[in-house]
C-alpha cells in the first residue's frame, strides 16, 4: 500500500507551473456566462480550489508576518483558509464602519488578503495604519496584473490577472 506524504510528494505530482495552469483552468471554468472573471462566491466555496489557492498564496507571505487581515464578507473564507494553511492568525475589517473582528495590535506586521484587488482596500490600509499595524503586502487571487505590482506604499502579489482569466487556455493532458 502506498501512502502520500505532504513532505515527500510522489513523482506523479505536478510542478508549480502545471499546478498554476490547472488552477487557472478551474477558475476559468467558473466564469459567468456574461464574461469577466469568476466571482469570489463561486470560487471560495469550493474546498478543493480554496485549498490550492491557499497553497499558492502561502509562499508569498513574508517571514515574520504576525497577522493576516481581510475584509469581512467573501474574503473571510480566503483568510480562514490561508490562516489554517499557515498557522498565522487573522483579523477581519468591516468597511465602511472600520469595525475589526479579531485581534489587531500596534506594530504587527500584517498582510492584506483578498480575492480581488480593488479600491476598497485603501480603507483597510488606512485603518491598519491608524491602528499602528504595518501592512507589508497585499495578496490577491485576481487583480489588474498577475505577479508583483506596487500601488502606493503597498506591494501586491496577484496570482492571476483579469486578462489572464479572460483568455482561452488549452488543457494539458498527460499521456
Amino acid at each position: 500500500m502506498t501512502t502520500l506524504s505532504a513532505t515527500i510528494p510522489p513523482a506523479i505530482l505536478q510542478d508549480a507551473a502545471e499546478q498554476r495552469l490547472d488552477l487557472a483552468a478551474d477558475l476559468k471554468a467558473l466564469q459567468p456566462a456574461s464574461g469577466g472573471h469568476p466571482e469570489a462566491a463561486m470560487v471560495l466555496q469550493r474546498p478543493a480550489i480554496l485549498r490550492r489557492i491557499a497553497n499558492a498564496l502561502a509562499p508569498h507571505i513574508p517571514a515574520g508576518t504576525d497577522r493576516l487581515v481581510a475584509r469581512a464578507g467573501d474574503d473571510t473564507i480566503l483568510a480562514a483558509a490561508l490562516s489554517l494553511h499557515t498557522g498565522i492568525a487573522f483579523a477581519l475589517v468591516e468597511l465602511p464602519s472600520g469595525l475589526v473582528h479579531g485581534e489587531l495590535h500596534r506594530s504587527e506586521r500584517t498582510v492584506l488578503v483578498s480575492y480581488e484587488a480593488d479600491e476598497s482596500e485603501k480603507g483597510v490600509l488606512s485603518l491598519l495604519e491608524d491602528a499602528g499595524a504595518r501592512p507589508a503586502l497585499g495578496l490577491h487571487v485576481v487583480g489588474p496584473a498577475a505577479g508583483n505590482a506596487h500601488t502606493s506604499s503597498l506591494t501586491r502579489h496577484t496570482l492571476f490577472g483579469f486578462a489572464e482569466l479572460s483568455t482561452d487556455m488549452k488543457e494539458n493532458h498527460h499521456d
